[in-house]
């Protein structure tokens, strides 16, 4: 990625931010972290909804060099964590990131920080993701396992993240090289179905999509019309901002619509099951009456 469309990137999506802790929100939740700000204190923290790896990543990320300093083997997110495990959040960065660490003015760091790239022959495969989109575990799975973003692409992780917080599982993304398209793949034909079904029935309908979304078996392509790479990169954030924002709505509409599946619709083609999954989730948005249509 070169420095220019980093740059330009960068200011972009702190439009209209001054404060150092608000272009950091802005900064590093486009960079892929799950963010909270509270704004009568400056304080700005990771979520909850956080891997715990990412607090390290984060300390890394105080220095340029971190590259050098932080190496670790990459896998694919199937990896359990304790949720009873009060020590899980004993971070500090739960609580308070000091957001005067990181040298978000230098254009050099920036550069360092939007040009993470996952070396394939380093990512490692967990065999419990043989279960994962398989039709029992989309229709009992409600939360998945967090994503580390030290696993992702910097353009597509937040869009990757956003995606995994409603409960649809990824097993590879990627952000596009060399004018190539970004993409993600998803588990197997159901989550696929699934995220098809909100891109039309919700995505599409809130946003003014300019970018072609394109499907190939369980990839979903994003590329702009006119090759712009900085138009794909924007409107892969506007989407990622959008579902985290309805990620509570999405995964309930989710959940219902699960459980209304049966055996038969195990057996249907992708067409047809992408007509059943856009008029159950129209169904519960009428019964439910949901804030999806109104926040």
């Amino acid at each position: 990625m070169n420095e220019p469309i980093i740059e330009k990137f960068v200011e972009k999506v702190t439009a209209g931010k001054s404060k150092h802790s608000d272009r950091f929100y802005e900064i590093f939740t486009a960079r892929g972290f799950l963010l909270e700000r509270d704004s009568s204190s400056d304080i700005v923290r990771l979520s909850k909804e956080s891997h715990l790896d990412d607090c390290e990543f984060l300390e890394a990320l105080q220095d340029i060099n971190y590259k050098k300093i932080y190496n670790k083997p990459h896998f694919d997110a199937i990896e359990e964590e304790d949720k009873d495990d009060a020590a899980r959040y004993r971070h500090a960065y739960y609580d308070n990131i000091d957001t005067r660490l990181f040298d978000i003015d230098n254009i050099k760091y920036l550069h360092e920080l939007f040009t993470h790239v996952i070396p394939i022959d380093e990512f490692r495969l967990n065999w419990k993701r043989d279960w994962y989109g398989k039709f029992s575990q989309f229709k009992e799975v409600v939360h998945l396992p967090e994503i580390r973003v030290y696993d992702l692409e910097p353009f597509i992780a937040r869009f990757a993240k956003a995606i995994s917080s409603i409960g649809i599982s990824t097993w590879s993304s990627c952000e596009g090289h060399w004018g190539t398209p970004a993409y993600v793949i998803f588990d197997r034909k159901y989550y696929r179905i699934w995220f098809h079904t909100l891109l039309n029935k919700f995505i599409k309908k809130r946003l003014d999509l300019v970018c072609n979304w394109r499907w190939l078996d369980n990839r979903c392509t994003i590329s702009s019309p006119e090759n712009n790479i900085m138009e794909m990169y924007l409107e892969i954030q506007e989407v990622a901002r959008l579902i985290h924002q309805y990620r509570s709505s999405l995964i309930n509409i989710k959940q219902h619509v699960a459980s209304l599946l049966t055996n038969e619709h195990k057996k249907m083609n992708k067409k047809n099951l992408l007509n059943i999954f856009e008029g159950l989730f129209d169904a519960t948005i009428d019964k439910d009456q949901s804030d999806i249509l109104t926040g």
